[in-house]
């Protein structure tokens, strides 16, 4: 058994008998704390086993707290989630996204020119188009850098006969446009919007059918509406035209 008269050091084993096992760790703590001078023998006095157990005790609150501070820094850092990448547009969906822009500019190109030499209700009716082609075009473009594409991309090239054809007369019919004012502008311009904001409402819908991304697919089914809004705009006017010519 150990003898209370036997000293206590500071390099004595770091542990008695009669006393809780404390760790060499621990005790470099009581060290650094300056609670193992209180060990040592103080005056030439000897400890009995009842003062070094009260020692310890309140030593090892100091003793839980600065181990857990310990393994809390050694604990490795948990690293955040990568942000997730943009999934990346199918070549059908670029195509539908060169398509789109393709339109907005022609449709952009034909309303500037309405608000310059049509009559005024036709006038407020190409202002109109500038300005949702032109939000659809900077809507497409945000979709565009969202999923990685930096720059819009061209309108497809016509993959048959019929859809060159129909490019070259819709050339045509601009290059032709240029060159009326007042009714006469009125007269080609809104039979074209009809004729073709209805081609391109049964375009959107084949375009929507076969994208699968779920923003080009919001953005096709937002763009089918302005559409049907311009194609029954167009053929109010027509009908006014018509009223009035009648007259």
């Amino acid at each position: 058994m150990c003898n209370s008269s036997r000293f206590v050091s500071a390099d004595a084993r770091c542990a008695t008998p009669h006393a809780p096992r404390l760790r060499c760790g621990s005790l470099k703590l009581l060290k650094s704390q300056g609670l193992l001078g209180v060990l040592r023998l103080h005056n030439g006095e000897r400890m009995n086993i009842k003062q070094l157990a009260l020692v310890f005790a309140l030593s090892v609150p100091a003793i839980a707290v600065a181990d857990d501070a310990t393994m809390k820094k050694d604990a490795p850092a948990t690293k955040e989630a990568a942000p997730k990448a943009a999934a990346k547009l199918t070549d059908a969906e670029l195509q539908a996204v060169g398509h789109v822009h393709h339109i907005n500019q022609m449709e952009i190109e034909m309303g500037t020119s309405a608000k310059k030499v049509a009559t005024a209700k036709v006038k407020k009716y190409g202002a109109m188009l500038v300005t949702d082609h032109t939000k659809s075009d900077k809507d497409l473009t945000a979709l565009a850098k969202k999923k990685g594409v930096a720059k819009l991309p061209d309108a497809p090239v016509p993959a048959t006969d019929a859809e060159k054809k129909e490019h070259e007369d819709t050339m045509a019919k601009m290059a032709t446009l240029k060159t009326l004012k007042g009714a006469e502008f009125d007269k080609m311009y809104l039979q074209m919007m009809v004729e073709g904001h209805d081609k391109e409402l049964a375009k959107n819908d084949t375009l929507l059918a076969s994208a699968t991304d779920a923003d080009v697919k919001a953005l096709l089914g937002k763009r089918k509406t302005t559409l049907q809004k311009h194609a029954d705009g167009a053929r109010a006017l027509q009908k006014t035209d018509t009223a009035a010519t009648t007259k």
